[in-house]
């Protein structure tokens, strides 16, 4: 009796494999089918809806087309205009450094000849006012001691002076 219940309890585990997958044949026939009938009547209303359907794609190929254009032409828009702001920043940039550049190079200039003209001795603007003071005191200090005013006779530099010349003789 032992050997019976061995054979029928393997019998029956065989069985239910077999009965699965005819199912799962069953099941896969039946999709097969539907996927086939479903490619069938979409091309029949293909051919009974196609003029119709075409211009409507046609419409909203052209719809897709007009958002897209004007979406991409706001993207460039702001792209140039990012490009064109940090351009203007980077050249304001240059020119402030231009312009440092050349005051550095004009002060450096002056100290140049600055330091030339006194190696050989002219005075510079503050030495001439206060000579120009010294003189004007001197020249009071002279007047209130002569009693009288002191003629002074303005020197016309050389080049008027051979003006005025050369028009007498004429």
């Amino acid at each position: 009796m032992a050997a019976r219940r061995k054979s029928t309890k393997s019998r029956s585990t065989v069985r239910k494999p077999r009965s699965k997958a005819t199912k799962a044949r069953a099941v896969l026939v039946e999709n097969v089918q539907q996927v086939w009938l479903a490619g069938m009547g979409a091309i029949a209303r293909a051919q009974k809806e196609g003029p119709a359907a075409f211009q409507d794609a046609v419409a909203e190929g052209l719809k897709l087309l007009n958002r897209s254009r004007t979406q991409t032409e706001k993207v460039i828009r702001d792209a140039f205009e990012t490009a064109q702001s940090t351009m203007q920043t980077r050249v304001e940039g240059v020119r402030d450094q231009a312009g440092e550049t050349w005051d550095n190079l004009e002060a450096l200039f002056q100290n140049r000849v600055h330091k030339a003209l006194r190696q050989i001795g002219v005075p510079n603007g503050d030495e001439i006012r206060l000579l120009t003071r010294r003189v004007e005191e001197l020249y009071d200090a002279v007047q209130d001691l002569s009693g009288k005013p002191v003629k002074t006779a303005v020197r016309r530099p050389a080049a008027k002076r051979r003006r005025t010349a050369a028009r007498k003789r004429r």
